[in-house]
């Protein structure tokens, strides 16, 4: 991984500032070079049948919680699972810093989500090149809307995670590696609702959660 790879905006925005210090800025550099020497990419991804019923969707057999999800899902009949980490190496270096210095410690915190999110972006421009669908909806990870985070483990299971890419789930639902994401991607032959209407970033003001996003745009 590359430095260059990595959205600066968005790093100061999981920081929750618009700008640093000179001083702070040096060492949010150092921050971002160390990580990425660090980590070690890995990525999975099924595309599996959807299918609608009365009482939601499935996909690949799997029943999908919540009604979020569902919509999300609305006009597809495949769509990708992914998977990403960033690997041990990195949960690593954030606890070491969380010994020694909590300013590097919040960076390394902030680069690190920054940096699975350029991971991501990169295996779905792979999967658009290969699966040349017309439309795909956005990410949607368990946990947004009232996609329960409890089916973290069914969606790491369904991608055989743990075996292929070291990916594993805690009792409580967490990923571990932690700077890790699952997601579910819609693929369509028609346009596309996009049930994240969340947006992030883009359409706040429409959000469900805009009141409470630390991370809202209004």
């Amino acid at each position: 991984m590359n430095p260059s790879d990595l959205d600066r905006a968005e790093i100061l925005m999981y920081l929750g500032t618009p700008s640093l210090t000179p001083d702070l800025d040096a060492v949010l550099e150092q921050c971002i070079e160390s990580l990425c020497k660090a980590a070690q990419p890995r990525t999975i991804y099924r595309v599996l049948p959807v299918t609608h019923t009365e009482t939601g969707v499935t996909l690949g057999g799997l029943p999908l919680q919540g009604r979020d999800i569902s919509l999300h899902l609305t006009g597809c009949k495949e769509a990708v699972l992914l998977g990403a980490t960033l690997s041990a190496p990195v949960d690593a270096l954030i606890r070491r810093a969380e010994v020694a210095d909590m300013t590097q410690a919040v960076m390394y915190d902030a680069v690190a989500g920054a940096a699975v999110e350029a991971v991501c972006n990169q295996l779905e421009a792979q999967i658009r090149q290969k699966h040349p669908y017309p439309y795909y909806t956005a990410r949607f990870s368990a946990g947004y809307g009232d996609f329960p985070i409890t089916q973290q483990g069914d969606l790491v299971r369904l991608l055989d995670a743990p075996r292929k890419i070291g990916l594993t789930v805690t009792p409580h639902q967490t990923l571990l590696p932690m700077k890790s994401v699952t997601a579910v991607m819609g693929m369509s032959h028609e346009p596309v609702k996009d049930a994240r209407r969340f947006c992030c970033g883009q359409s706040c003001s429409e959000c469900p959660y805009h009141e409470t996003c630390a991370h809202a745009n209004l």
